[in-house]
This record gives structure tokens, C-alpha cells and sequence, in this order.
């Protein structure tokens, strides 16, 4: 990889500075400081966290009461219409939100066996969008879970349930 091609990765590696204060509020109305989770360099090609992707989201997950927090700033590339973020790429954000969560929790890959979505108002390019899931029910190998995407002016963007299944 070139040095500026490098560079570029990098600097995505890295939480933006509106992130850093959105966690930081996170942190405040929580009480204490959010434990980020840790990196499985196994997966360091997931598109949605892996540090390994050239392309990826390099998503920074936190444990929250029973469940995960998220901060995703969407750039150009990374839109459909007119300046909106493209809707497969919110797919895999709550997809990745949900199924992360179960992974970090029980040590062992979660599939998504259903995802139910529902589109409620565009993410905008350029601004931080806070993603959330919460473990809703559990029955065997298969958990329940629920993610939403919230627009910096607090109105739903999206939300899902999923059905995983935990790996054997």
C-alpha cells in the first residue's frame, strides 16, 4: 500500500472528533467511562470493524447496559441519492451492531438468520449517526436482538430486529 493510500486508512482507523464528544456525552449520562471492545485481529477483514479492510467501516463498539453503542460519520462514498447514505450500508450497520454484540458476548460467531427493517428518515452524508442494540430474547442457540440508528437531531433513522443464531 502507498503512504498516502496508508495514511488514509489510518485516519479511518480512528474515531472523528464528533464521535470522540457524542461518547463522550454517552460517558457523562452513563456515569463512568464506556469499555470499548476489543479488536479480533481472526476477523481483521470484517467489513464492518475489521482494521485489516482497506474499504471497511472501522466501526468502534462499546458495552452498554445489554447491549452495544456505535458512532458512524458516512462519507461520500458511502451514498445512494442526493447526499443520503446508502440503505445497504445501514442494513449492515444494524446488521453488525446486532450480531457484534453476541459475538464479543458469548466468544463464538452469531449469524443473522432474519433481519426485519424498517427505513424511517435519511442519514445524511457528513453527519454522526449514533447506532444502539440491545439482547431482547434468548432461546437456545437463537437471540433476538434490536438495533437502531438515530440522526444527530434524535429522530429514528432506522431500526431492526434480528433473529442469530449462535455458532456450534
Amino acid at each position: 500500500m502507498g503512504e498516502i493510500q496508508n495514511q488514509v486508512v489510518t485516519q479511518h482507523l480512528q474515531m472523528n472528533e464528533t464521535e470522540k464528544k457524542l461518547l463522550a456525552a454517552e460517558e457523562e449520562k452513563y456515569g463512568r467511562k464506556l469499555v470499548e471492545m476489543s479488536k479480533d485481529q481472526k476477523y481483521g477483514m470484517c467489513f464492518a470493524c475489521g482494521e485489516q479492510n482497506p474499504i471497511g467501516l472501522h466501526l468502534h463498539f462499546f458495552w452498554i447496559p445489554n447491549g452495544v453503542l456505535a458512532f458512524f460519520t458516512p462519507r461520500q462514498e458511502h451514498q445512494s441519492y442526493d447526499g443520503r447514505m446508502h440503505g445497504g450500508l445501514i442494513t449492515v450497520l444494524l446488521d453488525e451492531i446486532m450480531g457484534n454484540y453476541i459475538f464479543k458476548k458469548e466468544g463464538v460467531p452469531a449469524y443473522t438468520a432474519r433481519i426485519d427493517l424498517r427505513f424511517r428518515t435519511p442519514v445524511m452524508i457528513g453527519s454522526t449517526i449514533r447506532c444502539e442494540g440491545h439482547e431482547v430474547k434468548r432461546k437456545g442457540r437463537l437471540v433476538i436482538m434490536e438495533g437502531v440508528i438515530t440522526n444527530p437531531d434524535g429522530t429514528v433513522a432506522a431500526e431492526a430486529t434480528s433473529t442469530l443464531m449462535l455458532e456450534r
